[in-house]
């Protein structure tokens, strides 16, 4: 039959293909297997991965997009606050650039200083009112028309803003009538520019209450953690005031904005060096003598009224016509150039007392009926002390 006479030669065709293709075609073996096998974990393991990383980012992606706190996504369940990474990339080295600057070498010269054009602060009312302020041009260490304003002895280098470099700090003074006195610090800005810190302290001028406020600065020194130490005294270097003043050494600081006393007396107690003397004579009976003049004598007392002994010496004097002439019978020296008025003794204890007793003459009949006695007490040089509620005597002048 037809149909399977055709099988038969399609049978017959299939058999000749496959002998004759079975040269060519080789079995995969073992070794092909197992390539197979790899290739198809890596697939898995890859796409687990993939899920993996989907399943992480979703919720952060969800957080982001909610707006959150900037303290980063909320961990996922098994996730350890301590071990959580984050992206901030590491710090870059730091560079000489990005380092804090070093502050400005604040050391200034007497003579830079003496040049500069330097910022004064307004002095106290009265006699230095008119001292040269605000910006003030220096030259060789003076300023002003007449250089009243002056740079007082050297500068003294400290680093009172303990920003690791030292300031100039400077004692000025200016003298329209005695001396008045500033402390300044001075700085260097970033320009190199000299700049005023600000002022340590200052006397307060004649407006000042005598014994009381700071009159007179004589010298800075360096203390301790950045302070500034000044010798300071309570009496206006002018006239009998000069020898007045106590030294006390007052310690100041720089708060950041303003120096502020830090250690140190606050006050001034009373001073040694002013006298507080009552001086009294007897009447004077002047008698006539053979040759014409008239003499008398009389006896002073004095009495010292201070705590403390007097200071230096006595003078004691009589207010005397220049006519008349003076001698010493006890008590005292007379001083030639005083004459006819004066002599000198030592201190008097505090409470004490002393009598003096002096003969004087007069080349005719006296016409006075009345006058001084008075007390004060002086250095080696003649310069006086200045007195507290002194009291000065009369006596009378009578003849006999």
């Amino acid at each position: 039959m037809p149909d399977f006479t055709d099988d038969d030669l399609l049978t017959s065709a299939f058999a000749d293909f496959s002998n004759e293709a079975s040269t060519y075609v080789k079995p995969a073996g073992t070794t092909a297997a197992r390539a197979t096998v790899q290739h198809r974990r890596k697939v898995r393991t890859i796409a687990a991965s993939t899920l993996a990383a989907l399943a992480i980012a979703t919720p952060v992606a969800a957080y982001a997009a909610g707006g959150g706190e900037s303290n980063g996504p909320p961990a996922t369940p098994g996730d350890s606050p301590s071990v959580v990474q984050t992206t901030t990339p590491p710090a870059s080295p730091t560079t000489e650039a990005s380092a804090t600057p070093s502050a400005p070498d604040g050391r200034i010269s007497k003579t830079d200083l003496g040049k500069a054009t330097l910022s004064i602060p307004s002095w106290p009312k009265g006699f230095a009112a008119g001292c040269p302020h605000g910006s003030v041009k220096f030259n060789g260490g003076k300023a002003g028309d007449t250089g009243s304003l002056k740079l007082q002895g050297d500068p003294v280098y400290i680093d009172v803003d303990h920003d690791g470099a030292q300031e100039t700090v400077m004692l000025l003074s200016c003298s329209p009538q005695g001396d008045d006195f500033k402390v300044l610090a001075f700085d260097r800005d970033a320009s190199g520019k000299i700049v005023t810190l600000g002022q340590v302290v200052g006397s307060a001028g004649n407006e000042g209450r005598q014994g009381v406020d700071i009159e007179t600065i004589w010298e800075v020194q360096a203390g301790d953690n950045g302070q500034v130490r000044v010798d300071v005294g309570e009496y206006r270097p002018c006239c009998d005031n000069a020898q007045a003043s106590q030294h006390q050494w007052r310690t100041y600081g720089w708060n950041g904005t303003a120096f502020t006393q830090t250690g140190g007396p606050t006050t001034f107690g009373p001073s040694p060096y002013v006298t507080e003397l009552t001086s009294t004579a007897d009447k004077l009976t002047m008698t006539a003598t053979g040759s014409g003049t008239w003499q008398g004598t009389v006896k002073v007392t004095v009495h010292n009224n201070s705590q403390f002994a007097t200071p230096g010496k006595l003078r004691v004097g009589l207010g005397l016509p220049l006519a008349w002439t003076v001698q010493v019978v006890s008590g005292c020296t007379i001083a030639p150039e005083d004459q006819p008025g004066a002599c000198l003794s030592g201190s008097i204890p505090a409470g004490g007392t002393k009598v003096f007793t002096f003969k004087v003459t007069s080349p005719a009949a006296p016409e006075l009926t009345e006058s001084s006695v008075y007390a004060s007490a002086q250095d080696d040089k003649g310069a006086s002390y200045p007195g507290h509620d002194q009291k000065p005597g009369k006596f009378q002048i009578v003849r006999g």
